[in-house]
């Protein structure tokens, strides 16, 4: 593209000027006439660039716009080029390593050696431990979608294990703790769906007008806002669960894997409060084996004693009619 081919000339540029038309043209793998028609069209952007005669001359950029981009603070640095995973490499967009070598190359050498520095002393690592793999294909579908405000069709299946098929908006996607949601416009309101629980998705062919109001980091806030303002303090409790009933558990929940044992899983949950916790053990039912703390294990019973009174009740009340 040749957005990206003026970029890489820019970087060129900053990492050395001037430079032989002739070398540029072989490093991009472009003629000399494209390398031309780039450096008037970067000139016509504002960018000082500029041809010089003689031996040593060829295709320079001004000194001080050199400088200017050039000119990076430790913390703007460090931002830059901490060692990260790429979670944008699951939705299919590439690139994000060959971008920063690129910037890394039009640096002084004494700011890339600090960008090597940061990238050796600190590693950022969004992904949570058995987290379940997020669908890449179904992730860069959406994407596009995202990108070219397409109407797609989804095939979703819920918590409790339900799949219905939805026709959505998709506005835009979010990374949470390594987890991508689909922002979207369903039937007219705004849903946010868990990428791994769409098992299929599919182009209409539609087009659709983005809301113009609309703010993806806003929503997002405010949807996290609302979610943690009716939760009650964080509640930590160890299960011990069946191996398949893993992934209802932690579904929603942050949670840490403490045992393997084959059939079975030692699992610790961070649940928004006890009445949480103690609905999600009572939907697991028998495939919970064993409860942690004592204070969940008899209030799931209590649950159960209460229901069962309930149920002895309904039996036992008088038919009427």
């Amino acid at each position: 593209m040749k957005s990206e081919r003026l970029v890489s000339l820019l970087l060129l540029l900053q990492s050395r000027s001037p430079r032989p038309a002739r070398e540029l043209a072989q490093t991009m793998g472009v003629s000399m006439r494209t390398i031309y028609r780039d450096v008037e069209t970067l000139g016509m952007s504002g960018v000082p660039v500029y041809a010089e005669r003689g031996n040593s001359g060829g295709i320079a950029l001004s000194d001080g716009y050199r400088r200017a981009i050039a000119q990076f603070s430790t913390d703007e640095l460090n931002a830059l080029f901490v060692s990260a995973s790429d979670p944008l490499a699951e939705i299919g967009v590439t690139g994000h390593t060959v971008a920063l070598h690129k910037i890394k190359g039009a640096l002084p050498d004494l700011q890339q050696r600090a960008a090597d520095k940061a990238r050796q002393r600190i590693l950022i690592d969004h992904v949570k431990w058995y987290r379940p793999r997020q669908p890449a294909e179904i992730l860069a579908t959406l994407r596009r979608a995202v990108w070219d405000d397409r109407v797609v069709r989804i095939t979703y299946r819920d918590r409790a294990g339900t799949e219905t098929t939805r026709t959505i908006e998709p506005l835009g996607l979010v990374a949470k703790a390594g987890v991508w949601y689909a922002v979207s416009r369903a039937n007219g309101d705004l849903r946010s769906f868990r990428a791994e629980r769409i098992l299929d998705v599919q182009e209409t062919g539609d087009s659709f007008v983005r809301p113009p109001e609309f703010d993806l980091e806003t929503y997002w806030r405010s949807s996290m806002s609302a979610f943690e303002r009716f939760s009650d303090a964080p509640y930590d409790a160890e299960l011990l669960v069946e191996a398949d009933a893993v992934e209802m558990l932690t579904a929603y929940f942050p949670y840490e894997m403490l045992e393997d044992r084959g059939a079975e899983r030692l699992v610790r949950v961070q649940f928004p409060s006890q009445t949480a916790a103690v609905s999600q053990v009572m939907m697991l039912s028998t495939r919970v084996k064993r409860i942690t703390p004592a204070a969940l294990h008899e209030a799931v019973a209590e649950r159960v004693r209460r229901f069962l009174a309930a149920l002895e009740e309904e039996t036992s009340a008088p038919k009427v009619g």
